[in-house]
This record gives C-alpha cells, structure tokens and sequence, in this order.
C-alpha cells in the first residue's frame, strides 16, 4: 500500500501545472528555453488570459508580433504589475522604429495611469527625443532641466546631461554642450561616460580636430572596451583629412621627426600590453608619459621617421592590419 502511495506523490508531483507566475520568475532569471517549456503546459483555456499573453510576448522573438501579444494582453486585462512594464516596452519598440505618434501617446496614456510610476524618467527622456525629432529644441532642453531638478541620484543625472548635451549640440549651442560632455567624460564611472567620450569623439571628427578625436577614442577604447560604435567611430577616424604635411626642410632644421601613435592609456600596463603588439613591425616602440587636462596618460608611439610621408605609410599598413585608427603625430 505504502508502495503505491509513493508512486501516486510522485505522479502528482510531475503532473502539477506549473504556475503563470513561475514562466516570468524564469523569464526574469534567463531560463528562456524552461520558460517556454512551462507555458506550452499551461492550460490551452488560458490563452485569453492577459498575463500568458504578456510571458507569450516576452518570449517572441520577432518584434513585431510581440508588440501584438503585448497589445493583446493589455485588451485581456493583463494585471497591474506587468501592465507599466508592457507600456514601458511598447515605448522602446514605437521608439527604435521611429513611430513617434504612437510613441506620444504611449507617454501620454502612461503619464495619465502612472504620474509617479517606476519608468517616468524614462518616458520623460523619450518625450525629449520627440522634441529633438521635431526640431523643438527649446522645449525639449526645458523638459531635460526639469528631469535633472526630479532625478537627483547619480545615474540619472548623468543620463539627463548627456541629453542635454545632445539637444544643445542640434541647437547650435557647441560650446556649452562641449564643456558639459568634458565634465562628465572626467567622472570615474557611470553610463554617461562612455556616451560623454563617444559623443566627444564625434565633435573632434566634425571639428576635424585629430589630436582631440584620436585622443577621446583612445580613452574610451581603454576603459570601455564592451562599448558599441566601435567600428562607426574607427570609419570616421579614418576620414579624417586634419594631418596636413609640414615643410620638410623646416622638420630638418628644427629636429622634428613623426611616429605613429597607438594608444593613450592611462593605465601603464595597458599601454605596456598594447606596446607589445607592436614590436612585431620592427619599429622602435616607446611609451611617452604626457599630461592632458591635468590627467598623466602613457602615450604608445611606433617608428621614428624624418618624413610625414613615411610615418604616415607605415601608419596605413598599421591601421589595415589592426584594424583601428591611428595617428601620425610629430615629435
């Protein structure tokens, strides 16, 4: 009898549905494939239910029809925990295809259920991007001031003056956005800061400033190496038409010679470790120790040639193999 009160546990214990709850617990923790697998076995009667509907969506990996199940489930009467999450998605998904009309209502409709809610700074840096979209810089950089008074921890200010920074940047306001960019490329960490040395780098390339461009692209590629925009920032690199040849006989005369830099690290063994790399070409390699805006870097520098002409050849050859921009710099 014992015997077959066991096998009926252990039966009931493999034959009990898995709850809704538990599909987003594990869609939440990364277990896609057992989130999957558990809400196949969910009731077939559920399929009106609004949150099946919502873990449905979280799971589709097209864009399009996760945005209807996420829909759907709002029209199924999803509950309230997950119903700001699907309007905070939805704003992401009408944002990254440029529907900027239903992006306004989703931050219209989400602003009159939740004035305070756990997204409302996000919508509020959506709604900057419609400014900017429309070309209403004006109303857009009130919104931003206002953001900064309502956000006052760290993170969220970073974010809240890159989007300054931005708007004043399409508002013809370089100098300001410029200086704000500086200040908080200077911080020690948080988002903002690779965006600050990103957005720098851009400037310098639009200015055709390379010293500055190769400079801020260096620093972010040290200590950000995870970032994205990697290869944009390296084709603009590239293009850059600022080295201009110098009057050789002058060089003669005054001792001036040309080496191709490759990296400024403010890390010694960072810039031991990319000075290594380089060796392989039969150049003198040398770490230089230079002071910028008050902050030592180690400079790595290959080759040592009387000519810009030939640094800059051997800067190309450089540069196809490694696939990275450099610079021809004198010295």
């Amino acid at each position: 009898m014992k015997i077959w009160i066991s096998l009926l546990l252990i039966c009931l214990l493999f034959l009990s549905p898995v709850s809704a709850e538990s599909v987003y617990e594990m869609i939440t923790k990364g277990k896609l494939e057992q989130a999957s697998d558990a809400l196949s076995k969910l009731s077939t009667a559920s399929v009106r239910n609004g949150n099946i509907l919502f873990y449905q969506a979280l799971l589709e990996s097209d864009a399009g029809k996760s945005v209807q199940l996420m829909n759907a489930s709002l029209d199924a009467s999803v509950d309230i925990q997950y119903r700001e999450e699907i309007y905070c998605k939805l704003a992401q998904y009408y944002l990254l295809i440029g529907n900027y009309s239903k992006l306004q209502k989703i931050i219209t409709d989400y602003r009159s259920f939740w004035e305070n809610g756990k997204y409302a700074d996000q919508m509020i840096r959506y709604s900057v991007l419609i400014d900017q979209h429309d070309k209403k810089y004006e109303t857009a950089l009130r919104q931003v001031d206002r953001y900064l008074l309502d956000f006052t921890d760290e993170q969220r200010q970073q974010c809240g003056k890159i989007d300054k920074a931005r708007i004043m940047n399409y508002n013809n306001k370089n100098i300001g956005a410029d200086r704000l960019l500086g200040t908080l490329s200077r911080l020690r960490s948080g988002e903002g800061v690779p965006q600050a040395l990103y957005l720098l780098t851009l400037r310098a390339v639009e200015k055709q400033n390379t010293d500055d461009a190769v400079f801020y692209y260096n620093v972010l590629r040290e200590g950000y190496p995870s970032s994205v925009g990697f290869d944009a920032l390296v084709d603009k690199l590239l293009g850059l038409t600022a080295n201009k040849k110098s009057d050789s006989e002058a060089d003669r005369l005054t001792g001036t010679f040309y080496s191709i830099q490759v990296g400024v690290f403010s890390n010694k063994g960072n810039a031991k470790r990319q000075a290594d790399l380089f060796k392989k070409y039969g150049h003198k390699v040398e770490i230089k120790d230079k002071i910028i805006s008050g902050i030592k870097y180690n400079v790595v520098y290959v080759g040592k040639f009387s000519s810009f002409e030939k640094a800059s050849d051997l800067k190309l050859q450089l540069e196809a193999e490694n696939h990275e921009a450099f610079q021809v710099v004198a010295r």
